[in-house]
């Protein structure tokens, strides 16, 4: 490290010293949500290819690696719904056949080594031993202290060394809370879920999302929260009225609108995400499930401009049904993601592509 570099570092926070030295780009690592793995690569996936990264990703069970900006890697962890954690990843290495050639800073900032076995893929004894060598080598040590969060994390035979610089949050940017509406239903899509769909939708700041079965607007709120336009359809008044009331609170730039979604023009918007009524306690105001889909998907061409994307969720009994109609649509079919509810439920996450 240059003098001149190391007199910038006094007086800076662990992770504030760890960027100075990644001011371009990192290798980074993203802890996934164990709730939903193959979710959570897909949401991961989505948002590096919202900001231009593609074909990147490296992951073994519950652990992602690839190289990024620390200004993106900000934005990816402020807007995820089912990652844990990401860092700057200092290095990989085979905790049977270890080298411990890492790429420590030349003044190792202090701090305290945090160890997780991912999924038991590696055996403890395995993990002792990588351990030891670990502290001797470095001087950190696991009891726990200020400075850095050094992170050992084992997956899959491989070792992964970090500092954890980001952890999921449950509140939405710039506002610092847990998420709240004063209008709410106990059917409501999920916080998590709902930033989740908004992600793989793959919209940007500054561009417009649709969500065409808003409900109490859980989309269009945490939309506007990460500075995207959005517009919430909803044909039941009450829920619009409700909708408006959890709008108004959070100062969403969104725009709702009573209607059916289905009738409506949503044209020259950039993406759709959305969860559309199914489940025992949804209204679908005498429709047919299945027509409601039909009309639903058919409608996204001409929602979408080619090569934009649209997410949404729907029942398993409704999954052959919903595969056959995108086919026949035209539409691309990016992903599908399983999400168990309970026993009654299980629910398909749909990433769909207008090509």
């Amino acid at each position: 490290m240059g003098r001149s570099q190391a007199s910038k570092q006094t007086g800076l926070t662990c992770i504030e010293k760890l960027r100075l030295l990644n001011e371009q780009e990192a290798l980074v690592y993203f802890v996934l949500n164990g709730s939903n793995e193959f979710l959570s690569i897909g949401e991961l996936k989505a948002l590096l290819e919202t900001y231009g990264l593609r074909g990147s990703l490296s992951c073994t069970p519950m652990v992602c690696t690839c190289k990024t900006s620390l200004t993106i890697l900000d934005k990816i962890m402020e807007r995820s719904g089912f990652l844990r954690e990401a860092g700057i990843l200092l290095g990989m290495d085979d905790p049977e056949n270890p080298s411990l050639d890492f790429q420590l800073p030349d003044q190792l900032p202090a701090g305290w080594l945090h160890v997780s076995v991912m999924k038991k893929t590696v055996g403890e004894r395995t993990v002792e031993k990588y351990v030891s060598l670990i502290t001797k080598s470095t001087g950190i040590n696991t009891s726990f202290s200020k400075g850095c969060e050094y992170r050992l994390i084992f997956s899959n035979g491989a070792a992964y060394l970090g500092v954890r610089t980001h952890r999921h949050r449950d509140g939405l940017p710039g506002l610092g809370q847990g998420f709240y509406k004063p209008f709410d239903r106990s059917i409501a899509l999920n916080p998590r879920l709902a930033k989740a769909l908004i992600n793989l939708a793959r919209v940007r700041e500054g561009e417009v999302l649709a969500d065409p079965f808003a409900g109490t607007g859980t989309i269009p709120v945490i939309a506007s929260a990460f500075g995207i336009s959005a517009i919430g359809v909803e044909l039941d008044w009450s829920l619009v009225h409700g909708m408006e009331k959890n709008l108004r609170y959070y100062k969403a730039n969104a725009i709702p609108v009573l209607g059916d979604s289905t009738q409506i023009n949503l044209s020259g918007i950039d993406a759709v995400a959305t969860d559309p009524p199914y489940g025992r306690g949804a209204s679908t105001h005498g429709e047919d499930v299945a027509s409601l889909y039909s009309d639903f998907i058919e409608k996204i061409p001409s929602w979408v401009g080619r090569g934009r994307y649209a997410s949404f969720l729907a029942p398993l009994l409704l999954e052959d049904f919903v595969d056959d109609k995108i086919s026949c649509t035209g539409l691309n079919l990016v992903g599908k993601y399983y999400d168990y509810v309970h026993s009654g439920l299980t629910r398909i996450v749909y990433v769909v592509k207008n090509a």
